[in-house]
C-alpha cells in the first residue's frame, strides 16, 4: 500500500475536506498539517482552540493519521510559541492521537515538546526533511540523531522528503536520488514532497470576462512517476490544491467562482465571472464541469465534493463561496490521487 502524504495548511476548507474522506482515502492518506495563524490572532491559544474547534466540527481526526507542524508559527510568535502551540494541542487532543512533525534543523535540546507529544500520543514522531536537506542530506546520522533527542526509533517515524515548489521533475528526481540511497537503510517510511501549484495570485483566478478553463501541469504527479520507477516502496506526498508556500492566510477573500479539479497530470481550474456581483455563476460552472470530459466516470459518487459539485450543477441550494469551493476542489483530489496511485499499484 502507497502511503500519501498530503500536507496541507490548518484552515477550514481542508479539514472539511479530511472529514469526508471516503474510507479508501482514509486507509492511505497521513496528512501533515501546518499550524498557521490569521493577522488577527493575538495570541497561540487563538489559534490552537480555532484548530482544535474545526477538527472536531468536521471529525477530521476519525480514522485519520494526523501530524501536526507547528513551526510556521514561529515568524509571528517566535520559536518558544511555535513549542507552546504543540504542548497546548497535546493537551488538548487528548480523546485521539496524533504525529508531532520535528525538523532537521530543530536544536535538540527545544525539543522537549515534542518528545513530550510523543511520549502522551504513542504514534510515533514525522520527520520533514525541507529544502535544501531534502536534496542535499548526505547520510542519516542528523535524522537519526533527532529521533534520539525525543526518545523514538526509525520504526515509529515517517520521514518526508519535502521538495517544495517543484519546476521540474527531473531535476527534483536527480536531488533526491542521493538522500534515498542511504535513507532507505531504516525501517522509517521514506515519503518524497512535492507541490507544483502556481504561486498566488494564479493567473487563471485572474478575474476574466468570460468563463474559461485553464489546464495546469501537475508536476508533482510526474515526480513521483519517476521515483516510483527506481523505488517503488517509497511513498508519493503533495500539497493538494495549494501553493507550496507562505502565502497569508485569508479565509475572508471573495473570489470568483472556481474550481481546482485534479484530472490526471493536471489540473482544470474552472473560473466564471461573478453575475451581477453574486455567485450563482457557480452553478453554470458545475454544470459545465459535469458535462466535461473531466467529470469522472464515478460521478457524484466519485467523493463529497464531487456530489456537491453534482448538487450545485442541479441548482439545488446555494452557491457557496471560496471556502467551500476549495473543500470541493481538495475533496475531489484527494480521491483522484488515491485512486492514481490504486491503480499504479495494479499494474
Amino acid at each position: 500500500m502507497t502511503v500519501y502524504v498530503v500536507i496541507l495548511r490548518g484552515r477550514r476548507p481542508n479539514l472539511q475536506a479530511l472529514g469526508n474522506a471516503s474510507e479508501l482515502v482514509k486507509e492511505v492518506i497521513r496528512p501533515i498539517i501546518e499550524v498557521v495563524a490569521r493577522p488577527t490572532d493575538a495570541h497561540i491559544n487563538d489559534v490552537v482552540n480555532r484548530l482544535v474547534g474545526q477538527v472536531d466540527e468536521f471529525d477530521a481526526h476519525i480514522g485519520i493519521d494526523l501530524a501536526f507542524d507547528t513551526r510556521p508559527l514561529a515568524p509571528r510568535f517566535g520559536e518558544s510559541g511555535a513549542r507552546e502551540a504543540l504542548r497546548i494541542l497535546a493537551d488538548e487532543f487528548d480523546a485521539y492521537s496524533f504525529r508531532p512533525v520535528i525538523h532537521t534543523d530543530d536544536p535538540p535540546e527545544d525539543l522537549d515538546e515534542v518528545r513530550h507529544a510523543a511520549a502522551e500520543q504513542h504514534k510515533g514522531v514525522c520527520l520533514r526533511v525541507a529544502e535544501p536537506f531534502a536534496c542535499k542530506l548526505s547520510d542519516s546520522r542528523i535524522l537519526l540523531d533527532q529521533l534520539h533527542a525525543v526518545g523514538e526509533s526509525a520504526g515509529r517515524a515517517d520521514v518526508v522528503l519535502d521538495c517544495g515548489h517543484v519546476c521540474s521533475a527531473a531535476d527534483t528526481c536527480a536531488g533526491v536520488a542521493g538522500p534515498l540511497l542511504h535513507l532507505r537503510e531504516h525501517d522509517w517510511q521514506v515519503t518524497v514532497a512535492a507541490g507544483s501549484f502556481p504561486p498566488p495570485p494564479p493567473k487563471p483566478f485572474i478575474p476574466a470576462r468570460q468563463p474559461r478553463v485553464s489546464r495546469i501541469p501537475r508536476l508533482e504527479a510526474d515526480l513521483w512517476t519517476q521515483v516510483r520507477e527506481r523505488w517503488p516502496e517509497v511513498g508519493y506526498g503533495d500539497y493538494g490544491v495549494d501553493y507550496p508556500g507562505g502565502a497569508p492566510v485569508d479565509d475572508g477573500a471573495r473570489p470568483d467562482p472556481n474550481l481546482r479539479y485534479t484530472t490526471g497530470q493536471q489540473w482544470s481550474v474552472y473560473a466564471w465571472p461573478k453575475e451581477g456581483g453574486k455567485h450563482t455563476s457557480f452553478f453554470k460552472l458545475c454544470n459545465a464541469l459535469v458535462g466535461s470530459p473531466d467529470w469522472p466516470s464515478a460521478g457524484p459518487d466519485f467523493s463529497w465534493g464531487d456530489r456537491e459539485i453534482a448538487r450545485a450543477a442541479r441548482g439545488d441550494g446555494g452557491p457557496g463561496g471560496g471556502s467551500q469551493w476549495k473543500a470541493y476542489s481538495l475533496s475531489h483530489h484527494l480521491a483522484a490521487v488515491v485512486d492514481s496511485l490504486n491503480g499504479a499499484r495494479t499494474e
